[in-house]
């Protein structure tokens, strides 16, 4: 059975990441650990950074988006994410389990590997121009911290 480690958070019910699942699912028995990194309410992306994810046709959109207020609210819909897709995906019959880390996504990676082993980590993130997690190479810091292949899901929309 592959067991894959799978980092994200805004970014967890997005159809990239459906998709790649699907795939490994299909592929063979695989189980799945959900990393959600506990993002706090300022880490969310801003309008300005909003602007150049969107498409002309939805600039009504940034006027409507609202972040978390609150470290709190950040949180409870981060929950809110995990809860649905550890259901989604035990609904399928696949081993699951997750938890909510620490807003630091390395740092929450290494606790995670003190009491688990994984084949592969799967990391989702945000579009280039808001993802943070990409600007700060994590995909890449991450393998060469865990020594394992990274796979990068990079979605199209946000949020």
């Amino acid at each position: 059975m592959r067991r894959y480690l799978l980092v994200a958070n805004q970014t967890l019910q997005r159809a990239e990441l459906a998709d790649e699942l699907r795939k490994r699912i299909e592929a063979g028995p695989s189980s799945f650990c959900l990393l959600v990194p506990d993002t706090r309410a300022a880490g969310y992306p801003g309008l300005a950074a909003a602007a150049g994810v969107l498409q002309p046709s939805m600039t009504w959109w940034m006027a409507d988006y609202r972040g978390p207020a609150t470290d709190e609210q950040a949180s409870a819909q981060a929950l809110q994410r995990l809860g649905q897709m550890l259901a989604d995906l035990g609904a399928l019959g696949v081993p699951v389990e997750g938890d909510l880390g620490s807003a630091q996504p390395v740092e929450a990676m290494e606790k995670v590997f003190t009491d688990h082993r994984f084949d592969e980590i799967i990391v989702a993130a945000l579009p280039r121009p808001v993802s943070r997690w990409l600007r700060a190479g994590l995909p890449h810091r991450a393998e060469r911290r865990f020594g394992l292949p990274v796979t990068t899901i990079i979605t199209r929309r946000w949020p």
